[in-house]
């Protein structure tokens, strides 16, 4: 059991340390506005935000956001600052999304594994 959870502690700690990367990557990326166009909803009522934007190149890009939550973040019409790496229009995303994934896994991951240690202390 204590290994199991510190296992899992550690496969949050390194998913947290994906999400971090992706937005340090991004964090030397172009900046832009964006308009959202339509709402995507799930099967559940969630709604992720579908993006315009025109890129640094001219290209017109359109992409659905990350996050989808109910109530809707966003609404139809809704100006959102739009991220992409240069010469990658396609990897856009809304600036802040991914911050929340972030911070829910690092915590995630330092408390399995602070409980598996906790576990092996008291020989579970």
């Amino acid at each position: 059991m204590a290994l199991f959870l510190i296992g899992m502690g550690f496969f949050a700690l390194v998913f947290a340390g994906f999400v971090f990367y992706q937005g340090h990557y991004l964090g030397h990326s172009i900046e832009t506005q964006g308009a959202v166009i339509d709402l995507e909803i799930d099967d559940e009522g969630a709604a992720k935000p579908v993006v315009r934007f025109i890129a640094q190149n001219g290209q017109e890009v359109i992409f659905t956001g990350k996050a989808a939550s109910n109530p809707p973040a966003h609404t139809v019409g809704q100006t959102v600052i739009v991220r992409y790496p240069p010469n990658q229009p396609d990897r856009a995303s809304i600036k802040g999304e991914g911050n929340l994934f972030l911070m829910v896994f690092v915590g995630m991951g330092v408390m399995l594994v602070g409980l598996g240690v906790v576990a092996l202390m008291l020989g579970w």
